[in-house]
């Protein structure tokens, strides 16, 4: 009887591990617009590099103040991008140790910026360079991700006074990458 209650127990486990994040597929993102609003203005082009896509453009912020509080926010939709609801708010208030992180979901996207993003964050001008998101983090985070299109908007701020946002639409997706064989 202990036998069968340890093989269910590790059935289970097995079963919700596995169904966060399926280590045989690689996941990307599929941009489908991305946009600058408020004190905020860019260019910005999507690109696509084998099966990989990335912003690149010019992004320039008319503000004299400096940039200290980054929201997020997340709203999922149906995959056609139509019927969306709030999904969550991310607020980052000591955002110059995050600009360092690595493994984070936006390190990726941060470490794209020219002239690099570092703190103070009080330049004007910056351009994207292969921008991207890392994905992998977020399926962790949330294993439904796969699911939904997203519409996030990244609004930044100076204390309280509002500097400006950009937006994004992105859908994400997992398939399985051809492995080359070991032997030929």
């Amino acid at each position: 009887m202990l036998k069968l209650l340890i093989f269910i127990f590790i059935g289970v486990f097995v079963r919700n591990v596995m169904s966060i994040y399926n280590p045989l597929l690689t996941y990307t993102l599929r941009y489908k617009k991305m946009s600058a609003h408020g004190n905020i203005t860019g260019y910005f082009t999507i690109d696509q590099y084998k099966d990989t896509q990335y912003i690149n453009g010019n992004v320039t912020i008319h503000s004299k103040l400096i940039v200290d509080t980054v929201i997020g926010i997340f709203y999922r939709c149906d995959p056609e991008g139509i019927n969306c609801e709030y999904f969550q708010t991310w607020k980052l208030t000591d955002i110059c140790p995050k600009l360092k992180d690595k493994n984070q979901i936006w390190s990726r996207w941060y470490s794209s910026f020219d002239p690099p993003m570092i703190c103070p964050l009080d330049k004007t001008n910056y351009q994207l360079k292969n921008a991207t998101y890392d994905i992998d983090q977020g399926v962790r985070w949330y294993s439904d991700v796969t699911n939904y299109y997203w519409k996030v908007t990244q609004k930044m701020y100076a204390g309280d006074v509002y500097i400006g946002s950009y937006i994004f639409e992105v859908s994400i997706f997992g398939y399985r990458k051809k492995l080359k064989p070991l032997f030929k």
